[in-house]
């Protein structure tokens, strides 16, 4: 760890660089897996079942791309921009990373899988608002209004998501991408604030 500190104090740029296109390269392995198991549908199961379909690889690749987003992220987030709430995000963005692996290494339907998989849920979603409400600091009105979309939109998908789980509905395995979708897009959104407020 302390050699990736070192290098985010001398080139912050590109460890951001590394995460939003570690996250971009998550999603696009996700799009690919979606393409390769054109019998799933979508609105019923979740993603974890790609890694019981065709080119069940990637599904790992996917999770360890997002892993080394969130903690390329959580390496190249200035400690000068972050309060204590900030600070406690920027640790769970490590447990998302953690738990990424862990669901990465894991068999689908393994305790362990599910394990890992609470883990970067919970440590992504709640980190991405803690984290996003000390980086909105400094945004005018607009920027802010978007950034602060980006940081609950991963919450309020999954808790929709547990909703139509409860009931049965059609729909949980669109949410379920929603959320990881709105994860990425926070990432991203996040390195570049990040990068766009580095001399401010």
């Amino acid at each position: 760890m302390t050699p990736l500190l070192v290098s985010s104090t001398h080139r912050p740029g590109a460890v951001l660089r590394a995460a939003a296109l570690t996250a971009i390269g998550a999603g696009a392995a996700l799009a690919v897996a979606h393409f390769l198991n054109p019998f799933l549908d979508p609105g019923w199961s979740v993603i974890s079942q790609y890694a019981l379909g065709d080119q069940g690889w990637i599904l790992p690749v996917a999770f360890v791309l997002l892993a080394a987003a969130c903690s390329s992220l959580a390496v190249g987030l200035p400690p000068g921009r972050l309060r204590r709430a900030g600070r406690i995000g920027r640790m769970l963005l490590f447990v998302a990373a953690a738990g990424l692996v862990i669901a990465a290494v894991f068999a689908v339907g393994s305790p362990l899988h599910d394990v890992g998989s609470l883990l970067g849920n919970v440590g992504l979603a709640v980190g991405a608002v803690l984290v996003g409400r000390d980086l909105r600091r400094g945004l005018d009105q607009r920027e802010r209004y978007w950034s602060a979309a980006a940081a609950h939109a991963p919450w309020v998908c999954a808790v929709q998501m547990g909703a139509l789980i409860s009931t049965g509905t059609w729909g949980v395995g669109l949410l379920n991408r929603a959320v990881v979708l709105a994860y990425i897009v926070w990432i991203v959104l996040a390195t570049r604030q990040v990068t766009a407020t580095a001399g401010h």
